[in-house]
């Protein structure tokens, strides 16, 4: 890590059986270096006054020579004023200190001269080294130290293995010396393993010597090499085929530009610029992570290609050895591990092939391992807010999700727009582990919208982190320019469509929307009011829609879908919600929490549809139908809708708000038909089944509200009814309106018998009809109207019209299919013979025009009853004059 930075730190231990532990100590903490040695780790932290604060992650048996971190010793004082501590190394019996000022300092055991400060065998308080400075890095084998100053490369320490690389004979060496092999070629990196040193010049050229019998160097089989030699990565080709357990894949093309060193034990590993592992070295326990069964020792670089799974590698960015164990990150920042030893996957501590350690959201930059352990540094991430964008007014209450959150007391998010910046507090949340904040008013920096804005987290004040998101801010002046429909029932579920203007890219955003649904108080509202209300924040982080505090102010909120300028969504279920409105209001919220508080009118309805008022009329329609029921208002987009066999229509409806039903003007049957040529098998077929009424206030929403008829009523014939006069009233009001049965006269004759009753038939009807031609009714007696698919209807009339155009309806009694029965009513006519005509309606209002008529005799109402019965008897004498002779 270059610089003091937020984030986690995450140990693999006996401890935890190879597990992962997430050490919160360390969260909300400056970290500024992993670092340690042999079978010790460290975490430096930035502390007060640029105070390097030093914790320890290894056992206290580890320290056995070392008496400065014991709980009773206050020799660590011995470093104040010297600077801050940097990086810590460490090897078998020697700490090696660097200050941030660029000088060391050491102490422990000095075998073999490890101490770097000539002849002094033990030092118990760190003493800084005086023959070098202005050092960069430092690294620690068991007995051999390297220090790396302005790309000039120094060593100290045991030699015998040729780990120094001074000059082949130089066995030990008690302080810094210069690597002549490096003039004019500075160095950019270092790393040692137990007994072997590896560098990297500026070209990314990698060089090793010291220990090279477990092929640690990766130059070939040797004991050691004396001198720093290339390590040449074209010496032997990557694994072949036969060698990978799982999955085939071809070598890449490959860079030697090594970014990134480590050794361990008796292995070492480098990853070059773009992005490729090599491991090479002693291989007893699977820490090289090529698979190989045998674990035999490879003494050149060989590329790691596939991982446990037989899944390529990604791309890598650093690499870390243990001593038996070897660790890497991805580019993406992932984790991942191999070979013998705690590996951060639990109870599983031999792994030959490279193995992701799975942490949710981690993005790991820095590690440091040992002999028997391994830290790891995640940085502090900010991944996401919900919502991620808001209106330029601010008040959108945002949380900020991500990594290594905790609260300090000092924690804060920063929004910035340009040079111009912003900073709000922000709220720790335990349960979930994230931040949450207020979006400031943006107005006073902005004049178009919409703009991204980036987003910085702090946990001190000092030091930010950017979110990896941006927040829109958008227009506060967006609006609703429609709906529709603009009602719908109380028992929602049909989609409303809402057009609102809003830009691309504030559309781009819009993952989560709500759309809100407000009765309206009846009393006169005040709209500035209600816009001031509706831009508060109404709901929480979580965006669901479910949660209680959308119940703010009454409001309904359903989930909103954004496509090409519309939302759309369901209209909820209101008809539990107790309200004495069925006026709302209806907003969007563009991110799911703040509504736009310019509203539109939105009218729920509860229709009960009573009865059609006919329910039926003649082919040739045009009379006026009403829709009687409860809840009806006026809407632009009210429709009837006829469904028969042959298709739909529309028919335009009107309103009569004074009376508050709905009328149109029934269709002819012929042009429900669609055009069609209308035969009588498709009219009677339309005429049998009826016409399915709908109605619709939406031009969605279609209410049923019955069978609509198409009826022709035809009077056939006139006949009389007679009752005997001697029968009781009640007897005889019963035979005048129960039902009969239709007679089929001929059903199973044949022959002479059918003949028969054909003539019987044909005599009764001949007398009927010369009753109803010569002979007269009066007031009060009924008579039999016959005719053909007559129907038993409220609404079932028959009109009497005399004088040419003065007509008397009277209620007709339905007796079957082919008969009716009505009572004469009283006529105002002068007193004698008068021709009466007969016609029937179904509904009321439209008649037949059958043109049948009887004779009916009025009488003057100062006429006495022997006045009217000479009267008859003059009438029936004139009648029987006009009959034609019998033959």
């Amino acid at each position: 890590m270059q610089l003091p930075t937020f984030g986690e730190v995450f140990l693999t231990t006996d401890d935890v059986q190879g597990g992962l532990e997430n050490l919160k100590l360390f969260k909300g903490k400056l970290i500024s270096s992993l670092c340690g040695g042999c079978r010790k780790l460290f975490v430096i932290e930035e502390g007060i006054d640029n105070q390097g604060i030093i914790s320890t992650l290894h056992s206290p048996e580890h320290d056995e020579y070392d008496q400065t971190f014991s709980q009773d010793s206050h020799n660590l004082q011995s470093f104040d004023f010297k600077g801050s501590i940097k990086t810590i190394v460490t090897g078998k019996k020697h700490t090696v200190f660097l200050s941030d000022q660029g000088d060391i300092y050491s102490y422990g055991y000095g075998e073999y001269g490890a101490l770097g400060h000539g002849g002094i065998i033990e030092l118990t308080i760190p003493k800084k080294i005086i023959r070098i400075s202005k050092v960069d890095t430092i690294a620690c084998g068991e007995y051999h130290t390297l220090a790396l100053s302005n790309g000039d490369l120094f060593a100290w320490g045991r030699g015998f293995e040729g780990q120094l690389g001074i000059r082949k004979d130089v066995e030990t060496a008690a302080s810094p010396m210069f690597l002549s092999y490096f003039y004019k070629n500075r160095i950019q990196l270092i790393a040692c393993g137990a007994y072997h040193s590896l560098a990297v010049d500026q070209q990314g050229v990698l060089y090793g010597w010291g220990e090279a019998r477990f092929g640690q160097l990766g130059t070939g089989r040797k004991v050691s090499e004396q001198l720093p030699s290339r390590i040449d990565f074209l010496l032997e080709q990557p694994m072949n085929q036969s060698e990978l357990r799982v999955g085939k894949f071809l070598p890449q093309e490959t860079s030697f530009q090594v970014i990134s060193v480590s050794g361990g034990y008796g292995h070492s590993a480098a990853v070059t610029s773009t992005g490729e592992l090599y491991t090479w070295g002693f291989n007893q326990r699977g820490q090289l992570g090529n698979g190989d069964k045998d674990k035999k020792s490879s003494y050149y670089p060989k590329r790691l290609m596939q991982d446990i799974s037989g899944i390529q590698l990604p791309g890598f960015s650093k690499v870390m050895c243990g001593y038996y164990t070897t660790y890497a990150i991805d580019q993406k920042g992932g984790l991942w591990s191999w070979g013998g030893g705690n590996l951060g996957h639990q109870n599983d501590k031999l792994v030959d092939l490279p193995r992701k350690i799975v942490l949710e959201d981690r993005k790991f930059t820095n590690m440091y391992a040992n002999g028997q352990a391994a830290a790891f540094f995640a940085s502090l991430r900010t991944i996401s807010m919900k919502p991620n964008h808001g209106p330029s007014t601010g008040g959108t209450i945002i949380s900020l999700i991500g990594t290594g959150f905790c609260d300090t007391g000092r924690q804060s998010a920063r929004f910035k727009l340009g040079d111009q910046y912003t900073e709000v507090g922000c709220e720790y949340d335990s349960l979930t582990d994230s931040f949450r904040c207020t979006t400031p008013n943006f107005e006073e920096h902005l004049d178009k919208y919409p703009v991204e804005c980036v987003v910085e987290v702090t946990l001190d004040g000092n030091v930010y982190v950017e979110c990896e998101q941006k927040f829109l801010v958008y227009s506060s002046k967006i609006v609703i320019s429609s709906l529709y429909p603009k009602c719908a029932s109380i028992q929602g579920g049909t989609t409303l469509i809402i057009n609102i203007n809003i830009d691309d890219l504030t559309a781009s955003y819009m993952k989560h929307l709500n759309v809100g649904f407000q009765p309206r108080n009846k009393k006169k509202e005040d709209k500035s009011a209600m816009k001031q209300s509706t831009n508060k924040p109404l709901n929480p982080l979580d965006l669901s829609i479910n949660d209680p505090e959308l119940d703010k102010e009454n409001w309904m909120c359903v989930e909103g879908f954004y496509e090409k300028g519309k939302i759309s969504c369901t209209i909820p279920n209101v008809s539990q919600l107790q309200t004495d409105s069925l006026n709302f209001n209806v907003d969007v919220s563009i991110n799911g929490q703040q509504f736009t508080g310019n509203p539109m009118v939105f009218r729920f309805y509860d229709i009960q549809i009573k009865e059609l008022q006919p329910d039926n009329v003649m082919s040739e329609g045009g009379a006026a139908v009403k829709i009687i029921g409860d809840g009806f208002f006026d809407t632009t987009n009210k429709r009837v809708i006829f469904k028969t066999l042959f298709g739909e229509r529309l028919i335009e409806i009107m309103w009569d708000k004074q009376d508050r039903f709905y009328s149109f003007v029934a269709p002819p049957l012929s042009w429900l038909l669609g055009g069609q040529q209308p035969t009588p098998e498709l009219l009677n077929a339309v005429k049998a089944n009826g016409v399915t009424a709908l109605l619709t206030l939406s031009g969605i929403e279609w209410i049923p509200i019955g069978t609509f008829y198409y009826i022709d009523p035809e009077v056939l014939r006139l006949g009389p009814f007679t009752v005997d006069e001697k029968l009781p009233e009640e007897q005889k009001k019963q035979l005048v309106h129960q039902e009969e049965q239709e007679v089929d006269h001929f059903k199973d004759l044949q022959g002479a018998d059918l003949q028969k009753k054909k003539d019987e038939v044909q005599k009764q009807l001949e007398a009927e009809e010369q009753e109803i031609n010569y002979f007269f009714k009066k007031a009060g007696q009924y008579l039999s109207v016959y005719g053909e698919n007559l129907a038993n209807t409220e609404s079932l009339l028959v009109q009497f019209i005399f004088n040419g155009n003065m007509a008397v309806n009277q209620k007709a009694i339905f007796k079957n299919k082919s008969k009716l029965v009505v009572q004469i009513p009283e006529l105002e006519l002068p007193t004698g013979i008068h021709d009466v005509g007969v016609e029937i309606t179904f509904n009321g209002t439209s008649f037949s025009h059958s043109g049948k008529v009887f004779k009916y005799m009025a009488f003057d109402k100062s006429l006495n009853e022997q006045q009217k019965l000479k009267l008859e008897d003059e009438e029936i004498k004139k009648l029987k004059k006009t009959q034609p002779k019998k033959k």
